[in-house]
């Protein structure tokens, strides 16, 4: 008889039994609590934790990176994020009191700054000194178009809050969401370097999710590429008499960009930008959020529905948990289902990677790489900034009108996306409209 236990993979029929052995997850990656490897590299960053939409009159408990907080207005309007049990008898500051300037426990008074300075400890003697002893546990935050961030590393290491390109483009409005995700964040945060799930769960699988443009038939060719200081691909494919290509970017560890859902590649254009910018921030090993902005401008050409962005909601199809029915989640999956649907950690040992998660992997590589670089003293690279002062990215559609080559359909593309990546690349010094521009104008003199 066969001995299945040494082939697994390839062996006959109904092997689930020797299937079934537990493996463990890939803890360097994944697990995030203070301490771990993956939790002080991520630290190492400025993270979004809410939006400002859901501070209002009471405290907001949170659990980030493994920790228990609470954020909070006080009334002069400066935000607070702080530890969320009192440093005297660790009663919880989500029952606190918001102060003028502060938040009170409502145990026994104890007030505490933003910043963590105890100001008051009433019931104490006038004399006392436990107030200038102390510190009770914050991290500084910033607020920006309506979402606050929060650099929770070693204060004397907190960099420069990050200005991307994307977030300061002209006659542009930023609608903030967030998304609960009940799984470990990289599972989320894989999903930008993986562009053939773009035509199969949301074209092929079930139905036509965005435009049916996304379906292409025949060849679609896929290329990654590693910059200074993340991923970025291009995504190139033949729409009629156009040349469609997307591209995508993650910048380490978590912040990345998808281009338009609702490209239908109907007309040539030219570096029509981001239709988000998000973050994929942990909560602890097992749950994440994704906290994000929707963007709509004349390149996407969408207006905001108010109603259907915010707080577990986004304005297209199986990106939460809470918009549908499980019987319409089974028959329609999207983002959600297939990313919460891995478990609350995926077992990379289970996995049996392809071609066509060549993105996946390098994404895995490089965050296991900046991790340990962490590990023996090394800071994570910054990255380079355009004559604006802002962080250049690489996220837009481009649709070319291109004649077929009968033959060289597949030579066709590669090589138009090869181009395009190097333009991007050349281009990343320049200014916001002067980018678009000199990007335009390549693209037509090349041929």
């Amino acid at each position: 008889m066969k001995n299945m236990e040494n082939d697994i993979n390839s062996g006959p029929s109904y092997n689930g039994y020797y299937r079934s052995t537990p493996k463990i997850e890939d803890v360097e990656l994944t697990h995030v609590g203070p301490g771990t490897a993956c939790g002080e590299y991520l630290r190492r960053f400025w993270q979004p934790v809410c939006l400002s939409e859901q501070l209002h009159d009471l405290p907001l408990g949170l659990r980030i990176l493994g920790e228990d907080l609470v954020v909070f207005r006080d009334l002069s309007g400066d935000i607070g994020l702080l530890h969320r049990h009192c440093s005297h008898r660790r009663a919880s500051l989500e029952y606190g009191v918001i102060s003028e300037h502060g938040i009170r426990c409502c145990y026994h008074g104890w007030l505490y700054d933003v910043d963590g300075t105890i100001l008051e400890t009433p019931g104490e003697p006038v004399d006392s000194t436990i107030r200038k002893r102390l510190c009770h546990g914050a991290y500084p935050v910033i607020e920006y178009k309506g979402l606050v961030f929060s650099y929770m590393g070693p204060f004397s290491t907190k960099p420069d809050f990050p200005i991307y390109d994307s977030m300061e483009m002209p006659g542009n409005e930023m609608v903030p969401y967030v998304i609960d995700m009940p799984c470990n964040w990289l599972q989320v945060n894989e999903n930008p370097m993986d562009p053939y799930h773009a035509v199969y769960l949301h074209s092929r699988a079930t139905g036509v999710q965005f435009k049916k443009s996304w379906d292409t038939e025949g060849i679609v060719e896929w290329h990654w590429m590693p910059n200074r200081v993340g991923i970025f691909l291009t995504d190139t494919r033949r729409w009629q008499e156009f040349i469609w290509a997307r591209t995508a970017e993650l910048f380490p560890p978590n912040f990345a960009q998808p281009s338009d859902f609702n490209q239908d590649a109907s007309r040539e254009t030219f570096f029509a930008r981001a239709c988000a910018s998000k973050w994929v921030v942990p909560v602890d090993n097992t749950n994440s959020k994704l906290i994000a902005w929707r963007h709509f401008n004349d390149m996407i050409g969408s207006e905001p529905d108010y109603n259907k962005i915010g707080v577990n909601k986004v304005d297209f199809v199986g990106q939460t948990g809470d918009e549908r029915s499980f019987e319409e989640q089974q028959r329609e999956p999207g983002d959600y289902e297939a990313q919460v649907g891995q478990g609350s950690i995926t077992i990379h040992d289970e996995e049996q990677l392809g071609t066509t998660d060549a993105g996946v992997a390098m994404l895995r590589g490089l965050l296991r790489r900046q991790i340990r670089m962490l590990a023996q003293g090394t800071a994570p690279l910054k990255p380079d900034l355009n004559t604006e002062g802002r962080i250049p990215t690489y996220t837009g559609d481009f649709v070319v009108k291109v004649p077929l080559l009968v033959g060289q359909e597949e030579l066709q593309q590669r090589e138009f996306g090869r181009k395009l990546a190097s333009i991007l690349v050349d281009t990343l010094s320049f200014g916001f409209n002067e980018r678009q521009a000199e990007v335009k104008r390549r693209l037509l003199s090349s041929g």
